[in-house]
């Protein structure tokens, strides 16, 4: 059992208390002997990437590979050994690139949660206060090693997230099998 290392990424120190309660309420979706406790590490101030105009509202936002390799960085700089998950309220970006006929083109996609066994990071960009320790408690899934599936129906199921539909709250049976023999 280790503790979660947690990073807020450009959000005010008064909101530190409220996300470190979702990390812990995401983490009580898990059996008691997954996660210790959640240790908050400090604040990190970031450069945006770029800027996002999304209804007409402008904002910055970070682009999903140089903020996943600044996050390796920090925990390989500090010798780091537990999860280090960093949270913020801005939007990640992460850039497809793909041949249309003779075209090289580009898509964009909003990406809510991403987590290794080492590293994590979640944006709390358009989730309301009701699921986002869901968001989070579906990325620690990923962190030990649950992948995405419909039936049974939990956590991993990513459709059902944000949506009322999701009646169970947790893993199912397999889910919590692949959780205890990690």
């Amino acid at each position: 059992m280790r503790p979660i290392d947690l990073l807020m990424i450009n959000r005010d120190l008064e909101n530190k208390q409220d996300v470190v309660k979702i990390v812990e309420d995401a983490s009580s979706y898990f059996p008691k002997e997954t996660w210790d406790d959640v240790e908050w590490l400090a604040k990190l101030v970031l450069k945006h990437d770029l800027m996002i105009t999304i209804e007409g509202e402008s904002r910055g936002g970070f682009l999903f590979e140089k903020l996943t390799t600044k996050i390796r960085k920090i925990k390989r700089s500090n010798g780091l050994i537990n999860l280090l998950l960093g949270i913020t309220p801005d939007p990640i970006v992460a850039a497809y690139y793909f041949l249309d006929g003779r075209h090289l083109k580009r898509t964009l996609h909003l990406v809510h949660d991403y987590m290794d066994a080492r590293i994590g990071v979640v944006s709390l960009f358009r989730i309301n206060q009701e699921s986002s320790s869901k968001v989070v408690a579906h990325g620690l899934g990923h962190s030990r090693g649950l992948h995405h599936h419909c039936e049974p129906i939990d956590l991993m199921y990513s459709e059902l997230l944000t949506t009322p539909a999701l009646k169970v709250e947790g893993f199912c049976k397999v889910c919590l099998r692949k959780l205890t023999d990690s």
